[in-house]
């Protein structure tokens, strides 16, 4: 069914959504979050995880509406000018694998900074795969940038050194609706980075994305992914990414460590860390996994 943008903003799971992420490699320490508005429904969610070898942990939760929507609880965003952002933590985390939930005090206030323009996913689909995708977004931008700044987690101070990956994305967000989807981005260099989704839906797969390189967003329109489980959870994957240009991209991606988020609709976030190979370069990346739940 084809249904205008003004007929999806005032669906009940119309939503807007703000998500950062960012890996330290010299503390070896990930940082994910995410503060997403559904004004129609009047919820307000955030998720905020830390990762490193010592621990796993985060937080989840929901209040309703308010007039500020870059804040919630004890995580908040200010946008300073376009492509710089101030991200603020102030509150506890909880690792829930440990047999008494264990809880870390955090104090995180970084600078998140854009190194690349706005890629819009719209130079990535055909109209066609756009309607496919109306339950998930119907707008969707990527950019990646450095991040600078402190942590601290209760005792231990970790200066920042970073770089990560944005993504901005409103539209009808119905987790349930997805039969899976992958996310996953890696930043070889301050001049190298890429980012790729691929959405499965009934009607088929929509693949979108860029790979930054020679100072060019490059759109990617095709991903040929082959991942390997182990348990339901992802340990390696191999893709080939393909840009509108014809160009292809190899790349091989390793799994660190990863959390876990419940979402609704029986699906669960699988947020890993992974380690990527692209012609011998290393990077870092975020890469996430939507599945339904085991």
């Amino acid at each position: 069914m084809d249904l205008d943008l003004e007929t999806l903003k005032k669906h009940e799971e119309w939503n807007e959504s703000y998500y950062f992420n960012f890996h330290d490699k010299n503390n070896d320490l990930t940082a994910f979050m995410r503060i997403g508005n559904k004004v129609n429904k009047n919820e307000k969610s955030m998720f905020f995880f830390l990762l490193n070898p010592n621990m796993i942990a985060g937080i989840k939760l929901e209040t309703p509406c308010d007039d500020d929507p870059l804040n919630i609880a004890s995580l908040n965003y200010q946008e300073i000018e376009r492509g710089k952002w101030r991200l603020k933590y102030d509150g506890s985390i909880f690792d829930p694998s440990a047999e008494v939930p264990k809880e870390f005090k955090v104090k995180m206030d970084v600078t998140w900074e854009a190194l690349n323009p706005i890629m819009d996913y719209v130079n990535c689909v055909d109209e066609k795969q756009t309607e496919m995708s109306s339950n998930v977004a119907s707008e969707h931008y990527e950019q990646f940038g450095k991040a600078l700044g402190k942590i601290e987690i209760d005792e231990d101070v970790f200066e920042i050194d970073a770089l990560g990956e944005r993504d901005l994305s409103r539209g009808v967000r119905e987790w349930g609706s997805p039969k899976m989807w992958m996310w996953i981005n890696s930043e070889f260099s301050p001049e190298e980075a890429f980012n790729i989704t691929k959405l499965s839906v009934d009607e088929g797969n929509i693949d979108a994305g860029y790979f930054y390189t020679d100072s060019v967003n490059e759109p990617l329109v095709k991903s040929d992914i082959n991942v390997e489980f182990n348990n339901g959870i992802p340990t390696t994957f191999r893709m080939v990414l393909f840009d509108k240009k014809g160009s292809e991209y190899s790349v091989t991606g390793e799994v660190i460590r990863f959390g876990m988020i419940p979402v609704e609709g029986g699906m669960i976030l699988i947020e890993t860390l992974s380690k990527y190979d692209w012609d011998g370069k290393e990077g870092y990346g975020v890469a996430e996994f939507l599945v339904p739940e085991p």
